[in-house]
This record gives structure tokens, C-alpha cells and sequence, in this order.
């Protein structure tokens, strides 16, 4: 993979990514930066050669053939949850229908990711686990796993009764574009003063969920049918810091 990405620069060829040649998507910093090259580790080639590269046949493993086939692994859920999955063309038209497997099947990844960490911090394998703290680097960062979370429970919350009360009809996971993520994540980043981070993440989080339990419900048309399904969010209970 490196030598071809070498001789296609040689040649000033561009990269081909599936799904980035559409007239619609705007190219600027963020998706050369970000959208791009995540969507070319997801590609199936590349998922290949890596488990090529850590097993070859015939020969003696690398020493790296472990943390590869870990990458491998995070690559392929990371595919199937978001390539295959949320940001899919296909259809979902039942509970059983492939994208919703993709989905289930890549955050299910993600579930044993942090079931192995937690077993082994009950064990005191390794040092203590702490989801919370910016400074864990064995796992996703808090905020994504959340907003992952709830990204996965509204999606199939939503297919599951969308589909038992509107059988014959379908969800285009593309077009619902993680909207409910999105709405979220812009009200926490408001809160934030325009810089979400890691560190005020959780003051975002506690802000959002006191406003909601203390502010009047708004009427308006979104609020209606299907869409006023409770998000699930964790429980964040104010803790009143002891005194020094």
C-alpha cells in the first residue's frame, strides 16, 4: 500500500475515494483533512492488506502483527457502523435488513472494546481505567463514546418504531445525516463557548440535561409523531464539590 501511494504521487495521480466525487460535497479543509482519509482506511483494499501484511502466508508474522490486526479490526467496525451503515445509500425496510446488521455488528466492537478494559481494571491487570478523564488514551474519548451512544440508540430506536407503525415504508439512513448527534453536539458546543472539549464536555452535558428538565416544553411540529422520542442520555446528577 505505501510503495503504490508512493508511485501514484510520483505520478501527481489523485487518490480515488468512493462517495468524495459527488458534485454536492464541498471540498474544503475539513474533508481533506478528515473526511478523506478516513473513508480510504475503510476501504476494503486497505483492510486487505493489513491483515495480509500481519498474516502473511508463508512466512513468519511481523512484530507488529498484533497491534495490525487490532487497527484491522477498529477499521472494519468503524466501516461498518458509518460506511455501511449510518452513511449508507441502502435502505433500512426492517429491523433485520443489512444496515442495521452493519450497525449493530460495529458498535457491538466497540461494547467489547470497553468490557475488556473494564474487566481488566477489576482484575488490576493494568493501571485504572478512568472513561472520563481527558488524559485515558486506551480508549475512544468520553464525548465520542457518548455521542456515539446516543447516535446508536436514536437510529434504531427510531427504525424500530418508525417500521411497526408505517410498515411498507423505509428510512434512508444517509438522508437523516445524524441529525440528532448533530443537534446535540451544536448545543453543547454553544455552551462551551464555541470550543467543545473533552474538559468542559461534561459541564455541557450537565448544562443540556438541567435546561431540559427545568425549561417548559416547546410546541412546535417537530415534537410530533416519531420524532419526539426521548434521546437516551446518561445520567450526569450535579455533584456539589466538597469544601478545601
Amino acid at each position: 500500500m505505501w510503495r503504490r501511494e508512493k508511485d501514484r504521487r510520483s505520478k501527481n495521480i489523485s487518490r480515488e475515494v468512493p462517495g468524495l466525487q459527488e458534485s454536492y460535497i464541498k471540498r474544503d479543509s475539513w474533508t481533506k483533512l478528515n473526511v478523506r482519509p478516513a473513508k480510504v482506511m475503510q476501504q476494503e483494499q486497505v483492510l486487505a492488506e493489513l491483515a495480509q501484511y500481519a498474516a502473511p502466508i508463508g512466512q513468519q508474522p511481523p512484530s507488529d502483527a498484533e497491534t495490525t490486526m487490532m487497527t484491522r479490526d477498529y477499521l472494519r467496525a468503524a466501516s461498518l457502523l458509518f460506511e455501511n451503515g449510518v452513511l449508507s445509500h441502502e435502505v433500512i425496510n426492517s429491523t433485520h435488513c443489512q444496515v442495521l446488521q452493519n450497525i449493530r455488528e460495529g458498535y457491538q466492537f466497540f461494547e467489547d472494546w470497553l468490557d475488556t478494559l473494564l474487566d481488566e481494571n477489576a482484575q488490576q491487570k493494568e493501571t485504572e481505567f478512568l472513561l472520563t478523564s481527558p488524559r485515558e488514551r486506551r480508549f475512544i474519548s468520553w464525548q465520542t463514546w457518548d455521542l456515539l451512544r446516543v447516535m446508536y440508540f436514536g437510529l434504531t430506536g427510531l427504525a424500530e418504531s418508525f417500521l411497526s407503525r408505517h410498515p411498507g415504508f423505509f428510512l434512508s439512513p444517509l438522508r437523516l445525516n445524524g441529525s440528532a448527534v448533530e443537534t446535540l453536539f451544536s448545543q453543547f458546543k454553544a455552551r462551551a463557548g464555541g470550543k467543545l472539549t473533552s474538559l468542559n464536555y461534561e459541564t455541557s452535558l450537565r448544562s443540556y440535561i438541567c435546561k431540559k428538565n427545568l425549561a417548559p416544553k416547546a410546541v412546535h411540529h417537530s415534537g410530533r409523531d416519531y420524532r419526539n422520542v426521548h434521546l437516551k442520555l446518561p445520567d450526569a446528577p450535579l455533584i456539589r464539590k466538597k469544601d478545601m
